[in-house]
């Protein structure tokens, strides 16, 4: 007797719920300029690639420091588990490590 095929596994990528989602902060983006002044790329978003305006809400996520638009952001993060930019995750994934835990930054050498 033929035994029937084994189903094909599926990987399907789950992104954070709505209890961790809100747990990452929120804010304008006037009140992100004051934390962020010396980041050069909080000027747009990396999702839309729209320049942020003094009143839209930001999200910023806590693992990496990115920041986002809420309504760009926060779709994505509910269908994906990683940062859009960086891949960092909060949550354990099958989806391969950030470089920056792979490889180590260089030895800092102080010199005389």
């Amino acid at each position: 007797m033929l035994e029937p095929p084994h189903p094909q596994h599926i990987s399907l990528e789950v992104g954070l719920d709505k209890e961790m989602l809100n747990s990452y902060p929120k804010l304008r983006y006037s009140e992100a300029k004051l934390v962020n002044n010396k980041d050069s790329t909080v000027t747009c978003c990396s999702i839309c690639l729209g320049d942020y305006k003094g009143s839209d809400m930001l999200r910023l996520l806590p693992d990496c420091g990115h920041l986002f638009h809420l309504k760009c952001v926060d779709p994505w993060l509910q269908s994906h588990p990683t940062c859009p930019v960086c891949r960092t995750s909060p949550l354990p994934t099958p989806l391969s490590t950030p470089l920056a835990e792979v490889v180590p930054p260089a030895t800092r050498r102080d010199i005389g």
